[in-house]
């Protein structure tokens, strides 16, 4: 996480939306998720500032995780998320960490994976606008996330 950091908080927008998604993943680790990786796209993965002279209004993120053992009970599971709404609503995440979060359950039926992982590349992988395909930065749930921390700390106190 430290390397996405250094690369891409590059101005006091992106400073604050890199902060906003350290604490979503801290959120998240506090949880029990932590045996996954995130897909981190849209403008914010680009040189948006550049490309159209505007700054990134937030970060895409899908989490592909699996739920931690405490909550492997599909009933269970559907409280654990319902008690944490803020984290796993697209609309509250947006607001509280400035990402636009998306989450791909890997105890689901592989079918489904298969779908979301289908759909969310498909979305993420190209630009809008000139449908130009680009990559999609993959971070590991559990990471360097302090270091990173510290060093938009120094960068951007």
């Amino acid at each position: 996480m430290h390397q996405v950091v250094e690369a891409l908080a590059t101005s006091v927008d992106r400073s604050h939306i890199l902060r906003g998604f350290l604490a979503l993943r801290q959120r998240l680790l506090a949880l029990g998720i932590t045996n996954g990786y995130q897909w981190c796209a849209g403008s914010f993965c680009e040189d948006i500032e550049r490309l159209e002279g505007r700054s990134p209004g937030d970060i895409d993120v899908v989490t592909f995780f699996v739920r931690p053992t405490h909550v492997q009970d599909s009933t269970i599971w559907a409280a654990f998320v319902a008690a944490n709404a803020a984290l796993f609503d697209a609309t509250q995440t947006k607001s509280a960490f400035r990402c636009d979060a998306y989450f791909v359950d890997g105890n689901s039926p592989l079918p489904s994976v298969i779908t979301q992982v289908t759909y969310w590349h498909g979305l993420f992988g190209h630009r809008r606008t000139s449908h130009l395909w680009k990559g999609i930065l993959r971070v590991p749930l559990v990471s360097d996330d302090a270091d990173a921390l510290n060093h938009l700390d120094r960068v951007w106190p």
